[in-house]
């Protein structure tokens, strides 16, 4: 905060007291107030005061001060006096970026598109933060007001964080294997650019690139991708523009073109080529307490049985409790191999085999309590008209050499010996 209160008295406890204000002259008194013109006890008095300072600091007034003092009255109730020094009234003139390891400032100026030469406001502030923060190449951002002969700058001070992973997963069910490699960075040659490569045995070669940069706050995404199963390979190209619209959502327009290829026999085989446009909303809120993020996907695929799909994935958290909802609907008249859903693995339904279950819609959500250093786990789904869920616990442990993660599930219906074992390793490098 670049605004301090300063509380110099304990309010009595269980007793209303009158609201008076003095010294302020930019806001009136009601306006400041906002119809509360008694409080009982010091919590809400200081809830009063941080809307007080939010309404200068976001009117151009950083060096606002708020002092309240207890006015102890013979005659009648006691009252809370607040002296308001206002400050001046400041612009600033730009944004200056300082870090101690390699992200280029150039692209951090770029990439917080912070307003210049207008009245100082909280909230351009924290919104130029969020969208560094969003990247993940840092662990803070600490932010000051510098005066330099009259002009007034606003300094960002990075601490950056390693962002570049190699990560090695695995399951295991008794001879049931699977196991992937996965590069990635948020921050390539310190450009806030982010690339990932994600590697399944036998099954998933992806290729990710992210340009946050250029057109900020604007971005585009780019996405290659060969899945493959037994006799069916799935080749993907999409593209993905992405613009802010407002200080929370976010819209996005998707084109892209997917290629199948069936094998028939060992000398014949079906393929096709295929057209996709989509759109998609994202909704992303933080308190200081919870933080919720809820992103809606549509796509229509372009061939001769049309393909509609939709997707939702939420997840609220709050007090060490992380919900995560998902759901997938997918409508054609006439169904491809790729067309379904695939629910079950170490991304859905941890208790079972990956891509155990295939349906046209399923619903599903991910419950964890991370309160203690092993978490309890739920995963529970409706798969078309079927209910099934699955159970665990799982482990986190950070190193200097590694990240580690293990999940031991199992299905509801399942017996010990039916359990699933996810295990991740991940490496600064």
């Amino acid at each position: 905060m670049l605004c301090n209160i300063l509380f110099v008295v304990v309010l009595l406890a269980n007793q209303w007291s009158a609201v008076q204000t003095a010294g302020n002259i930019f806001f009136s008194s009601p306006y400041l107030l906002n119809s509360t013109t008694r409080v009982r006890n010091q919590r809400e008095a200081e809830n009063l005061i941080s809307r007080i300072l939010d309404r200068y600091n976001d009117a151009g007034f950083p060096f606002c001060r708020v002092t309240p003092e207890m006015i102890i009255r013979e005659d009648g109730p006691p009252a809370l006096h607040l002296a308001i020094d206002e400050g001046p009234r400041i612009t600033i003139d730009d944004l200056l970026i300082k870090n101690s390891r390699r992200t280029d400032q150039g692209a951090a100026r770029r990439l917080a598109n912070f307003k210049r030469g207008l009245y100082f406001s909280r909230k351009n502030t924290e919104l130029a933060k969020r969208r560094l923060m969003g990247t993940g190449a840092f662990e803070g951002i600490t932010d000051k007001i510098l005066d330099r002969d009259g002009r007034y700058y606003v300094m960002f001070l990075l601490r950056e964080k390693d962002s570049d992973f190699l990560t090695l997963s695995g399951s295991f069910s008794g001879t049931d294997l699977s196991f992937g490699a996965a590069l990635s960075s948020c921050n390539i040659l310190g450009t806030l650019r982010q690339l990932d490569f994600d590697y399944e045995y036998q099954r998933l070669f992806s290729f990710k690139f992210r340009e946050p940069v250029l057109i900020a706050p604007a971005q585009i995404d780019a996405e290659f991708s060969i899945l493959t199963y037994d006799s069916a390979r799935l080749t993907k190209g999409h593209v993905r523009f992405a613009a802010p619209v407002g200080a929370h959502f976010k819209i996005s327009l998707l084109s892209g073109i997917e290629l199948t290829n069936y094998y028939v026999s060992d000398t014949a085989s079906r393929h096709g080529s295929s057209n996709l446009l989509g759109v998609g909303l994202e909704y992303d809120l933080k308190g200081s307490e919870w933080a919720t993020v809820q992103v809606l996907h549509f796509d229509h695929l372009f061939r001769e049985a049309d393909r509609s799909r939709f997707t939702y994935d939420g997840e609220f958290a709050m007090m060490k409790v992380v919900l995560q909802a998902h759901y997938r609907r997918v409508a054609t008249s006439s169904y491809e191999f790729f067309d379904y859903v695939r629910i079950g693995g170490a991304r859905s339904l941890r208790g079972y085999l990956e891509d155990e279950f295939t349906a046209t819609r399923a619903l599903w959500l991910n419950i964890e309590y991370h309160r203690l250093f092993i978490f309890p786990m739920v995963d529970i789904a409706r798969i078309d008209r079927e209910i099934v869920f699955s159970y665990g616990f799982g482990m986190k442990a950070k190193s200097r050499i590694a990240d580690a993660s293990l999940i031991i599930a199992w299905p509801g219906s399942g017996k010990w010996l039916d359990g699933k074992i996810h295990l991740t390793f991940a490496r600064a490098i």
